[in-house]
C-alpha cells in the first residue's frame, strides 16, 4: 500500500490510538507497524479471530500480560554465547510466568469452545517453566542473586559477613578509646577504605593510612592499621564472590540460550494476543461493527471518521454495485473532504482487519490498491502550482491504477481555467470508469453533476446545506447534486434585492431549472430519509417489546417450572409420610396377631390412624367416576392405602364394603376399591388363628405379578407365624430372575424372616427360597 495514501487517510492516527490500547511495547510495537492485509482471505480471519477478542473482552476480560516485555536483545546476546545480568534473568523469568499466565487466561475462557482461534493462536507456545525454576534457583524477584544459588557462594558470603562483623568490632572500639583524637566519633567511608576522622594535630596518634584530608585541612582521614588487614581479605572475598556470580549467571544465559527459539516464539505470540485485544478495547472505544468484505462494493451505514466524536453527523454511502463512480458536491466547509477521508480511511481498517465506526454492520469492498489525491501540496523548491502538484499526482495514479483500485479525488480540475479543468476532470473520469476502478470524487464543477446524470456507472451525491441557517448539515445525499446556494446565501446575508434580480438575469433559463429541480430533489430525500428514520425506530420499538415479552414468556415458564416441581416435591413428602405412618400401622397389626385376641377400641384407633395417614389430596381428590362392582370374597386392593385384602362384606346400596386387612377389617369406599381377584378362602374373623396343618410347608407364585406374589407371601408368613412355622419354602422359578430378586428383598426387609438362602438342589435350586421364620 502507497505510504503516501495511508498518510493523507490518516492512517497514522488509527496506528497510534491502537497502540495507546496496547499493555506492553510489544503490542505497541505492532500497532505502529500495522499496514492493510494483501490477501482478503488474511484480512477476514483476522475479523474473525477480532470478533472472538472482544466477545472475551466483554465476557471476561482481557488477559494479563504483566511482566510481558521485550528481550529479544538478551535472549539474542544469550545465544550468541554472552551472559547475562541478575537483572536481566530476572526479567526474563518475570516474562515466562507472564506468558504462562496470558495463555492459561485464553485456554480456560476458551473451555467451552467460545473462542477457537484464540485458544489457536496459544496453543503454539512452549512450556518455559523448567527455565523459570533454574532463574528462581539462582535470583530472587528483587533481581539479586540468592545467597543459595550455589554452595561457594554461601560459604564466601557467609564469610563476607563474618569479615565485615569483624572491622565493624574493631572500629567501634577505636571510636571508644580514641574519641579524644578524632573529629567526631563517627565511621567515614573514602571510597571502599573504612576510615576514622582524625584531628590533623593528631594524626600519628592512630597508625594506619591517610586515604583523604578535608577540604580545610583540619581533618585527616584514616584507615586503622587493624582495618587495612581485614579490609584486603575482605576485597579478596568479594573478588571470589564476584567471580561466582559470574559463573552462576554464565550457566543461566546458556539455560536462556537452549530455549531461546521457543522463548522468543512465545514473546511473538504474546506479541500477537496484545495487538487483537488492543484492536478489540479501540473496538469498543469507537463502538466499532465488524465490517463484511465484498468483491467491489461499498454500503457504509452511519459511518464516520474516527476522529470525530460520537454525536458526529454519520454519512450513508454505497459504491461499486449500480455504480462505479460517485461524484460529490456541495459548499466548502460542507464535509466533501471529511466524507472523503471517511470512505478511505474505513476501507484501510477494514482491511487492516479492524472494526469500523458505524450505525450497524457495513460492507467495504477489498481492494489491491488506494489512491488518493488530497489537500494542496505546492512547492517552491520544485516551482509546481496548485494545479501542477495534483497532476503529478494524478499522473502517477493512471500509471498504476487497476480494475481492483479504490481512486479518492479531492477537487478534481481545480487550481485552472474551469473549463478546461472540467473538460480535464471528465477525461481522467472517462479512464478510471473504462479501466473498472472504483472512484469517489469532490468538484465544483456543475458540468460533472451533468456528466453523472448522463454517465450510466455514475451517480451524484452532494453534501447537504441550510439555507435557512447559512450552514452545512454534514449529511451526505445520495442521488442528488448539491445546488450552488449563492444567491440564496448572498438573499439571506441582506444583498439588495434589484442586485440579486440582475444576477438571475444573467444565469441561463435551464440553469434555473436544474436548481429548482435539485432543491425538489433534496427536499424528496430529506422526506424518504425522515420515513426511513421513523420505520427503524418503529422497528427497533417492535423489537424491544417483542425481546421483553419473551423475557416475560422465559420468566414465566420457569416460575411455573418451578411451582410444578414444588408441587411435586410437597406432594412426594405427603405420600411419604403417609406411607410410613400406613407401614407402622401394620407393623403394630402383625404384632397384635401374637396374642391371643384382639380389642375392638385397639382395632378403632388403628383404622382411625390408617385414615388420618391418607394424604389430604387423596382424600379430596374425585374417586373412580363408576362405582366398583364388588361382591364378598373379592381380593380388592385399597387405592388410598396401597394395601390388598378380602370384601367380607357390601352394602345394600353398593357404596361401600367392608374389607379385611389383615387382623384388621375397614369399611372403605367401593370407589376407593379394585378388584383384583377371588379370595383364595372366605375371609375369617379376626380371632381366628391358623393351626400349623391348615399351612402348608411352601408356597407356589410362580408366573404372578411382583405385587401379587408379594401381596400372597406376606400373608403366607403371617399365617406360618400363627401356626409356628419355623421353615417354610417360597417357589418362584427361575425365568429373567425379576420375580426372584423382588422376592428376596422383600424378604430381607421383613420382621417375620429370620433369614433366607436359595434351595438346595431337591427343592427347586435358584428356583426356591429358603425362608426362616422367627417364631
Amino acid at each position: 500500500m502507497d505510504e503516501r495514501a495511508l498518510d493523507a487517510l490518516e492512517y497514522g492516527y488509527v496506528r497510534d490510538e491502537i497502540a495507546r490500547c496496547a499493555q506492553t511495547s510489544l503490542g505497541q510495537a505492532r500497532a505502529r507497524a500495522m499496514a492493510p492485509f494483501v490477501e482478503r482471505a488474511e484480512a477476514e480471519a483476522e475479523l474473525a479471530r477480532l470478533d472472538e477478542a472482544v466477545r472475551m473482552l466483554y465476557r471476561v476480560g482481557a488477559p494479563p500480560l504483566a511482566g510481558i516485555e521485550s528481550l529479544h536483545d538478551v535472549v539474542e546476546r544469550a545465544r550468541r554465547g554472552g551472559t547475562i545480568s541478575a537483572d536481566e534473568a530476572n526479567r526474563i523469568a518475570r516474562c515466562i510466568a507472564g506468558m504462562r499466565a496470558m495463555r492459561q487466561f485464553v485456554e480456560r475462557a476458551g473451555e467451552a469452545g467460545d473462542f477457537p482461534l484464540l485458544v489457536g493462536t496459544v496453543a503454539p507456545m512452549a512450556d518455559l517453566r523448567r527455565t523459570e525454576q533454574d532463574i528462581r534457583q539462582v535470583v530472587d524477584e528483587d533481581g539479586q542473586v540468592i545467597d543459595h544459588a550455589s554452595p561457594a557462594l554461601l560459604r564466601l558470603r557467609d564469610e563476607k559477613r563474618r569479615r565485615e562483623a569483624e572491622i565493624r568490632s574493631v572500629l567501634e572500639r577505636l571510636l571508644r578509646t580514641q574519641a579524644k583524637y578524632l573529629q567526631e566519633p563517627v565511621v567515614a567511608m573514602r571510597g571502599e577504605h573504612y576510615c576514622l576522622p582524625v584531628r590533623v594535630e593528631h594524626k600519628g596518634q592512630i597508625p594506619g593510612i591517610v586515604r583523604d584530608v578535608s577540604s580545610s585541612g583540619s581533618t585527616v582521614f584514616v584507615e586503622p592499621r587493624a582495618v587495612v588487614e581485614l579490609t584486603e581479605r575482605l576485597r579478596e572475598i568479594e573478588v571470589l564472590e564476584e567471580r561466582e556470580v559470574e559463573r552462576l549467571l554464565y550457566q543461566l544465559a546458556a539455560a536462556v540460550a537452549q530455549v531461546a527459539d521457543d522463548f522468543l516464539r512465545n514473546l511473538g505470540v504474546a506479541a500477537d494476543i496484545d495487538f487483537v485485544f488492543a484492536k478489540a478495547t479501540y473496538a469498543r472505544k469507537v463502538d466499532g461493527k465488524r465490517p463484511r468484505l465484498t468483491e467491489g462494493v461499498w454500503r457504509l451505514a452511519g459511518a464516520r471518521h474516527p476522529k470525530l466524536h460520537r454525536d458526529a453527523v454519520p454519512i450513508d454511502v454505497e459504491l461499486g454495485d449500480r455504480f462505479r463512480l460517485l461524484i460529490i458536491t456541495g459548499p466548502n466547509t460542507g464535509g466533501k473532504t471529511v466524507t472523503l477521508k471517511t470512505i478511505g480511511l474505513l476501507t484501510l481498517m477494514a482491511m487492516s482487519g479492524l472494526f469500523l465506526p458505524t450505525r450497524r454492520e457495513s460492507e467495504i469492498g477489498f481492494c489491491r490498491h488506494v489512491f488518493v489525491d488530497i489537500g494542496d501540496e505546492q512547492s517552491i523548491e520544485q516551482n509546481l502550482s496548485t494545479f501542477s502538484s495534483h497532476m503529478r499526482r494524478i499522473i502517477d495514479m493512471l500509471e498504476k491504477v487497476t480494475e481492483d483500485s479504490l481512486v479518492l479525488l479531492d477537487e478534481l480540475g481545480a487550481g485552472t481555467d474551469p473549463a478546461e479543468g472540467s473538460a480535464l476532470a471528465i477525461a481522467i473520469l472517462d479512464h478510471l470508469t473504462s479501466v473498472g476502478a472504483r472512484v469517489v470524487a469532490t468538484t465544483h464543477y456543475a458540468e460533472l453533476k451533468g456528466y453523472a446524470f448522463r454517465n450510466p456507472v455514475a451517480e451524484n451525491a452532494s453534501m447537504e446545506f441550510d439555507v435557512e441557517t447559512l450552514r452545512p448539515t454534514y449529511r451526505l445525499l445520495m442521488g442528488v447534486p448539491g445546488r450552488s446556494n449563492a444567491l440564496a446565501i448572498a438573499e439571506r446575508l441582506g444583498m439588495p434585492k434589484d442586485i440579486l434580480d440582475r444576477a438571475r438575469s444573467h444565469v441561463a433559463e435551464s440553469d434555473v431549472h436544474v436548481e429548482e429541480l435539485i432543491g425538489k430533489l433534496e427536499a424528496a430525500s430529506r422526506e424518504a430519509e425522515r420515513l426511513r428514520d421513523e420505520a427503524e425506530r418503529a422497528m427497533r420499538e417492535a423489537r424491544e417489546r417483542e425481546a421483553d415479552l419473551l423475557r416475560q414468556q422465559a420468566a414465566w415458564e420457569a416460575s411455573r417450572a418451578s411451582l410444578r416441581e414444588q408441587a411435586e416435591r410437597e406432594a412426594r413428602e405427603v405420600v411419604e409420610r403417609a406411607r410410613r405412618e400406613a407401614d407402622a400401622v401394620i407393623r403394630e397389626i402383625r404384632s397384635m396377631r401374637d396374642r391371643a385376641s384382639v380389642k375392638d377400641h385397639e382395632l378403632v384407633e388403628l383404622r382411625k390412624r390408617l385414615e388420618g395417614a391418607e394424604p389430604t389430596e387423596r382424600r379430596t381428590a374425585p374417586r373412580r367416576s363408576s362405582r366398583a362392582e364388588v361382591r364378598p370374597g373379592q381380593r380388592v386392593r385399597v387405592l388410598s392405602l396401597g394395601q390388598k385384602g378380602d370384601v367380607v362384606e357390601v352394602a345394600a346400596d353398593g357404596r361401600a364394603a367392608i374389607v379385611q386387612l389383615g387382623a384388621m377389617r375397614m369399611k372403605v369406599d367401593a370407589r376407593d376399591l379394585e378388584v383384583v381377584g377371588e379370595a383364595p378362602s372366605q375371609a375369617a374373623p379376626v380371632t381366628r388363628f391358623r393351626s400349623a396343618k391348615d399351612v402348608r410347608m411352601e408356597l407356589d407364585v410362580r408366573g404372578e405379578t411382583v405385587d401379587d406374589a408379594i401381596s400372597r407371601i406376606d400373608k403366607y408368613l403371617d399365617d406360618a407365624v400363627v401356626a409356628g412355622i419355623s421353615r417354610v419354602v417360597i417357589i418362584h422359578g427361575k425365568g429373567t430372575g425379576a420375580l426372584r430378586n423382588a422376592i428376596r428383598r422383600y424378604l430381607r426387609e421383613h420382621p417375620h424372616v429370620q433369614s433366607s438362602e436359595p434351595a438346595g438342589p431337591g427343592e427347586g435350586g435358584d428356583g426356591a427360597t429358603v425362608v426362616h421364620v422367627r417364631t
